[in-house]
């Protein structure tokens, strides 16, 4: 795995685990069930990954059909793709950040991918290893402690603004989400039932 400020990479040992071929799954992860099965490895980008084959970029025929040849870490991999071949019915195509894409039934949210964000806003696309077939999504409002521009109702937590919610009233969260906090310290909101992932 790569580390912060462009340090030495390393590698280390992970659990055999029953992810297979273009499932999610932690390439780092505390126990078996976010880790890939057999000559798998996880590959893809920010510690969220899929259960991917090696592949030779620019070689056609290194990954099989639904699959693309991707420049990742730990190394070339082939990644998931529904673009081209379509979903089951009732599922849609939901892409990701790192090219990859996956068939999804159920999306918690505003489906920002469907309906643009407004101006100044980024949609923000989170699948979970938990949750397969399940994906969260958000138009994110960027605050800081510096600079906490949040509207009324809501809290900064995690560098964007979340519905702000009290554990012993009444539930303002949408379906898909529950009020927690990450830290002793900070805000009560409405999180992803996704959360923790890693």
């Amino acid at each position: 795995m790569s580390t912060f400020h462009g340090g030495p990479r390393f590698r280390l040992c992970a659990p055999t685990g029953p992810r297979q071929e273009g499932e999610l799954c932690l390439d780092l992860p505390r126990d078996r069930t976010s880790s890939c099965a057999g000559e798998l490895q996880c590959a893809g980008i920010n510690g969220l990954g899929y259960c991917a084959r090696s592949c030779a970029p620019g070689e056609p025929g290194t990954c099989p059909d639904g699959f693309f040849c991707a420049d990742v870490q730990p190394g070339p991999s082939c990644l998931p793709t529904c673009e081209a071949g379509g979903c089951p019915q009732g599922q849609q195509c939901i892409p990701f950040i790192d090219g990859a894409s996956l068939c999804a039934s159920v999306v918690y949210g505003t489906n920002c991918l469907k309906t643009p964000c407004p101006d100044g806003r980024k949609c923000q696309v989170d699948p979970s290893t938990r949750f397969p077939g399940k994906v969260w999504m958000e138009c994110v409002v960027r605050c800081s402690d510096a600079n906490p521009t949040c509207a009324e109702g809501q809290v900064c937590d995690r560098y964007h603004c979340l519905q702000a919610c009290d554990p012993n009233g009444p539930n303002p969260c949408a379906e898909g989400y529950h009020c927690d906090r990450r830290g002793k310290d900070l805000p009560w909101s409405c999180q992803p039932d996704s959360w923790p992932v890693r």
